[in-house]
């Protein structure tokens, strides 16, 4: 008979922190699925962690939930342990080894890899063909553009400043230019011509950023197709803060997963603790 393991799942990055709600029908088996969002909530690193939304969750809930805690902020992970809801909540798992993960790193340092990019690779890997590569852009503070080889290794990629990045570097570096909030791009779509500084920089912050995913995925897709040997096109996932902006400008062979972290990170907890 299936069954359902549901997880709860925190990702702590240097301005968010993240978290979900997943649900995987048991046995594993070899779906190609992702665990199932069922709630996602984020907050703002230094905002207060709001145990009672979370406990409302999992009110619902008829079964035990397993906890993982991750991410790139190791100040932000020690708040949540050290605040951790024991009464609601067995002890989470912290993730941290990655040699623990159930991925090839073919880099050249790989212990200083991002280890959101490497919960990403866990996750292509569920989702490409066994003789597929896989292009992951990852949109947060800073762009990510990854390749993931038809072996399922992780070999590294680009990284670029991403919006919010790019908006406050420009207002700090500058002496008077304005700083533009990454919500303005979310309400309306930028003028590509800016008739005023404001809208030039709009302008810049998005149609730049756009363009630069653009040639990097394909970049990555050229010398994918003259390295493979069987001609089949990488798959590409778009996942991130800002790629719900950049989703409508892109391929429609680009399949946009915006919590594609959280769900590698319920994976790689899977088979940490030896689920089947």
């Amino acid at each position: 008979m299936p069954r359902i393991l549901r997880q709860l799942v925190f990702d702590v990055g240097n301005s968010r922190i993240k978290f979900v709600l997943l649900k995987t029908e048991l046995p594993l088996g070899t779906s190609q699925q992702l665990p199932l969002v069922e709630h996602a909530h984020s907050i703002l690193v230094d905002e207060p962690l709001p145990w009672n939304r979370i406990k409302g969750w999992l009110d619902q809930q008829e079964t035990d939930c397993l906890s993982s805690v991750a991410g790139s902020n190791p100040r932000g992970i020690a708040r949540i342990l050290n605040d951790w809801p024991a009464s609601i909540l067995p002890d989470p798992l912290e993730v941290l080894n990655t040699d623990a993960f159930p991925l090839k790193i073919s880099v050249d340092e790989p212990r200083k890899v991002g280890i959101d990019r490497l919960f990403n690779a866990v996750a292509a890997n569920r989702l490409k063909t066994v003789s597929q590569a896989a292009i992951i852009v990852d949109t947060g503070t800073a762009t990510t553009v990854d390749v993931v080889t038809p072996d399922g290794s992780f070999a590294g990629g680009a990284i670029l400043p991403g919006f919010e990045l790019s908006a406050k570097s420009l207002h700090d570096y500058t002496a008077l230019l304005p700083l533009i909030p990454v919500q303005d791009l979310r309400q309306n779509e930028p003028v590509v011509l800016g008739k005023n500084t404001t809208d030039a920089i709009r302008s810049g912050l998005f149609w730049g950023q756009l363009g630069a995913v653009r040639e990097l995925i394909t970049q990555h897709t050229q010398q994918l197709l003259t390295d493979s040997t069987t001609g089949e096109r990488p798959l590409v996932l778009l996942t991130g803060g800002g790629s719900a902006l950049l989703a409508p400008h892109l391929d429609d062979s680009v399949y946009f997963e915006p919590l594609l972290s959280l769900q590698g990170l319920a994976l790689v907890a899977q088979q940490i603790r030896g689920i089947q």
